[in-house]
């Protein structure tokens, strides 16, 4: 071989390497774009990932909250149930208490009715009575006058 060969080979293997060193920074270049790309994507999935965590403890202080709810609101229901059973018996008490009262209600009006048929008896035999008295009282002053009347002969 000779200079001018060697030169030609030099400068081919030149060539070569250049195009290899172009090949090589070009696939350094798209691979750096992808790494850029992939962190990008990495952050962003880094920030789904944190507000999904954020959301899930979200809802799990709201369910916890819900429970407690819940708990009071059964709670309150049982109670109330309670109350509405207390309730329920001073109602049925108060009704045997008020069919009593309407029971001597009853009695007190026919004793009522007794005694007013009794009053106005008493009362004819007042009348009837007085209408005696004035009558006798009549006679008396009638007797008392010819008494008098003899008594004066």
């Amino acid at each position: 071989m000779n200079g001018r060969g060697l030169t030609l080979v030099n400068a081919a293997g030149c060539l070569v390497l250049a195009l290899l060193l172009i090949l090589q920074w070009y696939k350094v270049r798209t691979l750096d774009g992808r790494i850029e790309e992939l962190k990008a994507g990495v952050v962003a999935a880094q920030d789904q990932h944190a507000a999904a965590v954020e959301r899930a403890e979200m809802l799990e202080r709201e369910q916890a909250m819900l429970k407690e709810s819940i708990t009071s609101m059964q709670q309150a229901a049982e109670a109330n149930g309670k109350l509405l059973a207390q309730r329920d018996g001073q109602v049925a008490e108060l009704e045997s208490q008020g069919a009593a009262l309407k029971d001597r209600v009853a009695k007190l009006d026919e004793q009522l009715k007794t005694w007013q048929a009794a009053i106005s008896q008493r009362d004819e035999r007042i009348r009837a009575l007085n209408a005696d008295l004035t009558s006798t009282r009549r006679r008396l002053d009638e007797a008392i006058a010819k008494l008098k009347a003899a008594a004066g002969r």
